[in-house]
Protein backbone atom coordinates (compact mmCIF):
# COMPACT_ATOMS: atom_id res chain seq x y z
CA UNK A 1 0.00 0.00 0.00
CA UNK A 2 1.21 3.25 -1.15
CA UNK A 3 0.94 5.45 2.57
CA UNK A 4 1.71 8.80 0.95
CA UNK A 5 -1.41 8.36 -0.84
CA UNK A 6 -3.19 6.30 1.30
CA UNK A 7 -3.30 10.01 3.10
CA UNK A 8 -3.60 12.38 0.72
CA UNK A 9 -7.24 10.15 -0.12
CA UNK A 10 -7.86 10.54 3.63
CA UNK A 11 -7.44 14.24 3.02
CA UNK A 12 -9.92 14.20 -0.14
CA UNK A 13 -12.29 12.25 2.10
CA UNK A 14 -12.69 14.05 4.86
CA UNK A 15 -13.27 17.35 2.31
CA UNK A 16 -15.31 15.35 0.49
CA UNK A 17 -17.73 14.55 4.40
CA UNK A 18 -18.71 17.81 3.87
CA UNK A 19 -19.30 18.55 0.26
CA UNK A 20 -21.58 15.19 -0.10
CA UNK A 21 -23.71 16.52 3.53
CA UNK A 22 -24.26 19.75 1.46
CA UNK A 23 -25.31 18.38 -1.84
CA UNK A 24 -27.68 15.89 0.63
CA UNK A 25 -29.38 18.35 2.32
CA UNK A 26 -29.78 20.68 -1.51
CA UNK A 27 -30.91 17.33 -2.87
CA UNK A 28 -33.80 16.98 -0.40
CA UNK A 29 -34.52 20.94 -0.60
CA UNK A 30 -34.87 20.58 -4.27
CA UNK A 31 -37.25 17.72 -3.84
CA UNK A 32 -39.73 19.85 -1.62
CA UNK A 33 -39.93 21.97 -4.28
CA UNK A 34 -40.67 19.33 -7.14
CA UNK A 35 -42.53 17.21 -4.78
CA UNK A 36 -44.68 20.48 -4.36
CA UNK A 37 -45.40 20.69 -8.01
CA UNK A 38 -46.51 17.57 -8.13
CA UNK A 39 -48.92 17.75 -5.57
CA UNK A 40 -50.11 20.85 -7.17
CA UNK A 41 -50.74 18.80 -10.33
CA UNK A 42 -51.93 15.65 -8.84
CA UNK A 43 -54.27 17.42 -6.88
CA UNK A 44 -55.77 18.88 -9.91
CA UNK A 45 -55.47 15.66 -11.84
CA UNK A 46 -58.15 14.06 -8.95
CA UNK A 47 -60.23 16.83 -9.03
CA UNK A 48 -60.31 16.48 -12.81
CA UNK A 49 -61.03 12.86 -13.05
CA UNK A 50 -64.04 13.30 -10.41
CA UNK A 51 -65.41 15.42 -13.17
CA UNK A 52 -64.68 13.01 -15.62
CA UNK A 53 -66.76 10.67 -13.54
CA UNK A 54 -69.57 12.86 -13.71
CA UNK A 55 -69.49 14.32 -17.43
CA UNK A 56 -72.94 14.74 -19.04
CA UNK A 57 -72.25 15.41 -22.24
CA UNK A 58 -69.85 13.56 -25.20
CA UNK A 59 -68.17 17.37 -25.33
CA UNK A 60 -67.52 17.78 -21.51
CA UNK A 61 -66.05 14.18 -21.29
CA UNK A 62 -63.92 15.44 -24.44
CA UNK A 63 -63.08 18.29 -22.87
CA UNK A 64 -61.63 16.85 -19.14
CA UNK A 65 -60.10 14.12 -21.25
CA UNK A 66 -57.99 16.52 -22.92
CA UNK A 67 -57.75 18.61 -19.69
CA UNK A 68 -56.42 15.09 -17.83
CA UNK A 69 -53.88 14.48 -20.79
CA UNK A 70 -52.35 17.84 -20.36
CA UNK A 71 -52.10 17.72 -16.36
CA UNK A 72 -50.06 14.13 -16.78
CA UNK A 73 -47.51 16.03 -19.64
CA UNK A 74 -47.20 18.51 -16.96
CA UNK A 75 -46.25 16.55 -14.59
CA UNK A 76 -43.85 14.27 -16.42
CA UNK A 77 -41.43 17.25 -15.77
CA UNK A 78 -41.39 17.68 -11.93
CA UNK A 79 -41.16 13.08 -12.21
CA UNK A 80 -38.21 13.67 -14.06
CA UNK A 81 -36.58 15.99 -11.74
CA UNK A 82 -37.54 13.98 -8.39
CA UNK A 83 -36.13 11.04 -10.49
CA UNK A 84 -33.09 12.54 -11.03
CA UNK A 85 -32.21 14.07 -7.62
CA UNK A 86 -33.20 10.61 -6.21
CA UNK A 87 -30.15 9.47 -8.77
CA UNK A 88 -28.17 12.41 -6.72
CA UNK A 89 -29.01 10.95 -3.85
CA UNK A 90 -28.12 7.15 -4.55
CA UNK A 91 -24.60 8.73 -5.70
CA UNK A 92 -24.19 10.39 -2.59
CA UNK A 93 -25.40 7.02 -0.33
CA UNK A 94 -22.98 5.04 -2.71
CA UNK A 95 -19.90 7.17 -2.14
CA UNK A 96 -20.28 7.51 1.36
CA UNK A 97 -20.30 3.45 1.44
CA UNK A 98 -17.02 3.18 -0.68
CA UNK A 99 -15.16 6.38 1.16
CA UNK A 100 -15.90 3.94 4.44
CA UNK A 101 -14.94 0.76 2.44
CA UNK A 102 -11.38 2.20 1.16
CA UNK A 103 -10.90 4.20 4.86
CA UNK A 104 -11.66 0.45 6.53
CA UNK A 105 -8.58 -0.81 4.49
CA UNK A 106 -6.16 2.22 5.21
CA UNK A 107 -7.06 1.26 9.01
CA UNK A 108 -4.82 -2.03 8.46
CA UNK A 109 -1.77 0.10 8.38
CA UNK A 110 -0.83 1.20 12.27
CA UNK A 111 1.07 4.17 10.60
CA UNK A 112 -2.62 5.43 8.85
CA UNK A 113 -4.84 3.89 12.07
CA UNK A 114 -2.48 7.04 14.02
CA UNK A 115 -2.48 9.55 11.14
CA UNK A 116 -3.67 13.09 11.81
CA UNK A 117 -5.71 13.95 8.52
CA UNK A 118 -6.06 17.87 10.20
CA UNK A 119 -4.64 18.85 13.61
CA UNK A 120 -8.04 17.66 15.36
CA UNK A 121 -9.21 14.67 12.84
CA UNK A 122 -7.81 11.46 13.23
CA UNK A 123 -8.43 8.48 10.79
CA UNK A 124 -10.48 7.40 13.66
CA UNK A 125 -12.64 10.13 13.76
CA UNK A 126 -13.23 10.28 10.20
CA UNK A 127 -14.02 6.30 10.45
CA UNK A 128 -16.67 6.91 12.99
CA UNK A 129 -17.98 10.06 10.86
CA UNK A 130 -18.57 7.83 7.48
CA UNK A 131 -20.07 5.31 9.44
CA UNK A 132 -22.53 7.23 11.07
CA UNK A 133 -23.14 8.64 7.51
CA UNK A 134 -23.93 5.58 5.66
CA UNK A 135 -26.27 4.26 8.51
CA UNK A 136 -27.97 7.26 8.06
CA UNK A 137 -27.84 7.86 4.25
CA UNK A 138 -28.49 4.42 3.70
CA UNK A 139 -31.76 4.60 5.68
CA UNK A 140 -32.98 7.85 4.58
CA UNK A 141 -32.54 6.67 1.06
CA UNK A 142 -34.54 3.82 1.59
CA UNK A 143 -37.45 5.86 2.82
CA UNK A 144 -37.01 8.34 -0.54
CA UNK A 145 -36.82 5.29 -2.73
CA UNK A 146 -40.30 4.06 -1.92
CA UNK A 147 -41.31 7.79 -2.53
CA UNK A 148 -40.12 8.21 -5.53
CA UNK A 149 -41.61 4.34 -6.95
CA UNK A 150 -44.86 5.47 -5.28
CA UNK A 151 -45.26 8.41 -6.79
CA UNK A 152 -46.54 7.36 -10.42
CA UNK A 153 -49.58 5.52 -8.88
CA UNK A 154 -50.40 8.00 -6.28
CA UNK A 155 -54.45 8.45 -6.34
CA UNK A 156 -56.06 9.96 -3.92
CA UNK A 157 -54.98 13.52 -1.86
CA UNK A 158 -54.34 11.56 1.44
CA UNK A 159 -51.36 9.08 -0.30
CA UNK A 160 -50.13 12.41 -1.93
CA UNK A 161 -49.47 14.07 1.61
CA UNK A 162 -48.23 10.96 2.73
CA UNK A 163 -45.26 10.45 -0.01
CA UNK A 164 -44.83 14.40 0.43
CA UNK A 165 -44.24 13.62 4.09
CA UNK A 166 -41.79 11.20 3.87
CA UNK A 167 -39.70 13.36 1.56
CA UNK A 168 -39.77 16.07 3.44
CA UNK A 169 -39.05 14.37 7.03
CA UNK A 170 -35.48 13.49 7.22
CA UNK A 171 -35.49 11.72 10.00
CA UNK A 172 -32.58 9.54 9.76
CA UNK A 173 -30.60 12.14 7.95
CA UNK A 174 -31.94 15.03 8.97
CA UNK A 175 -33.22 16.57 12.69
CA UNK A 176 -31.11 17.80 15.59
CA UNK A 177 -28.94 15.06 16.37
CA UNK A 178 -27.60 14.94 12.86
CA UNK A 179 -27.97 18.53 12.65
CA UNK A 180 -25.70 18.38 15.78
CA UNK A 181 -22.73 15.61 14.38
CA UNK A 182 -22.21 17.60 11.64
CA UNK A 183 -21.81 20.80 13.24
CA UNK A 184 -19.11 18.68 15.65
CA UNK A 185 -17.41 17.54 12.09
CA UNK A 186 -17.34 21.17 10.54
CA UNK A 187 -15.79 22.39 14.17
CA UNK A 188 -12.76 19.94 14.21
CA UNK A 189 -12.10 20.56 10.51
CA UNK A 190 -11.77 24.08 10.86
CA UNK A 191 -14.72 24.47 8.01
CA UNK A 192 -17.29 27.40 7.54
CA UNK A 193 -20.10 25.86 8.33
CA UNK A 194 -23.39 26.21 5.74
CA UNK A 195 -25.62 23.20 7.51
CA UNK A 196 -29.47 24.02 7.46
CA UNK A 197 -30.85 21.87 9.81
CA UNK A 198 -33.67 19.50 8.45
CA UNK A 199 -36.72 18.93 9.69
Amino acid sequence: MNVNKARSEMTTMSEQVCKDAEQWKKGIQNGQAAMRQIRTINLKLFSTENQLNNADSRKELQTTEKRINQLYQRLQRPLATIGQIFKNLTEIRDNTARMLNRLTLFLDDDSLAKHMITPKLDSSRLLAMLQFLSRRYDAEWEVKEMVVNDLESISNSYEMNLVMDCWSICSHAGGQEFSKKMREYYLIIDRRQPWVKLT
